[in-house]
């Protein structure tokens, strides 16, 4: 009772600024679903700075709003801004109608409005999903599909956004091409590798943005040793890899994986952690044409 009524006299002026900030964005909602428009959490921030004071709170009370509706955010006609690249075999009509072919040198920004693309098109005979944009541009050089066969190449840019999350998981439901982790052999790889799996912790309704049945190709910290990788290409861990290694040990979704798990031992037990461009220590073309190639035939189901 005593925070109750702590609450409701505003003797806290954070929880006071918060809960009418919390106001202020239902009526921008119902505006927004009232005249059929969209905008963004940036466009939202922009309007108003000063009210706003971070991108950080507004995206805090967006995430609040959705918790307190019980439904995802694009029911409330707010978008997210995209940061994520999409290329290779795929082709779909944006909201527009328009047709864009994601075959290009540099891929294409992954539209802001992922639920209204149509007509996904594609030949792939797999999903890439890339940590990091410069690996996802030596694939794009290096001309992948020439030694995988077709396939679609997704970045998030590191730690992904909601439409790319969102486009991943709708390129498997439509199209059943299967999705592959290609990571770092690092903490903060296999997290990200688990948030495009399993979904984010911060986030309630996210089973439409997670892909359950993506699969951990790579690199991964057994790799380091069964490749012989020189020390020059190791790297030791830093104190927030540590914290974060501890951190995945404890996770359900580590510890109830009996694969995941021991990915995550091993990296404990190493010390060091690899990137993806550490492989270019073996041999520049060695990612392309023969690690990728090599783990996608292991793999008996595609």
């Amino acid at each position: 009772m005593h925070g109750t009524n702590e609450f409701m006299t505003w003797k806290i002026p954070r929880q006071k600024k918060k809960c009418l900030l919390l106001f202020y964005m239902l009526g921008k909602v119902h505006h927004l679903l009232k005249t059929n428009t969209n905008s963004t959490k940036r466009d939202i921030y922009y309007e108003d700075v000063t009210l706003w004071g971070s991108q950080t709170l507004l995206d805090e009370i967006v995430t609040q709003l959705t918790r307190l509706l019980r439904i995802p955010r694009h029911c409330i006609n707010i978008r997210a801004t995209s940061k994520g690249l999409v290329a290779g075999s795929l082709t779909f009509l944006d909201p527009s109608g328009k047709l864009v072919d994601c075959r290009t040198p540099n891929g294409i920004l992954i539209p802001d409005d992922v639920d209204k693309l149509s007509q996904l098109r594609s030949t792939a005979n797999a999903i890439l999903v890339i940590e990091k944009d410069s690996t996802f541009q030596k694939l794009i050089d290096d001309k992948v599909e020439h030694f995988i066969g077709d396939c679609i190449m997704i970045t998030g840019k590191g730690y992904p956004d909601i439409n790319t999350r969102r486009l991943l998981r709708r390129l498997w439901e439509e199209l059943e091409v299967p999705p592959l982790a290609l990571v770092d052999a690092d903490p903060h790889g296999i997290y990200i590798m688990a948030v495009y799996r399993y979904g984010s912790q911060n986030l309630e309704q996210i089973e439409h943005l997670a892909t359950p049945q993506l699969r951990y190709v790579g690199l991964q910290p057994s790799d380091i040793e069964s490749l012989r990788l020189p020390s020059d290409a190791r790297l030791p861990l830093t104190g927030r890899d540590r914290s974060l290694l501890s951190s995945l040990c404890e996770k359900p979704f580590v510890t109830q994986n009996g694969h995941l798990h021991e990915q995550v031992l091993k990296l404990r037990q190493l010390d060091c952690k690899v990137e993806l461009q550490g492989l270019t220590k073996i041999s520049p073309q060695f990612l392309v044409r023969s690690y990728l190639p090599s783990k996608i035939r292991a793999l008996s189901w595609i």
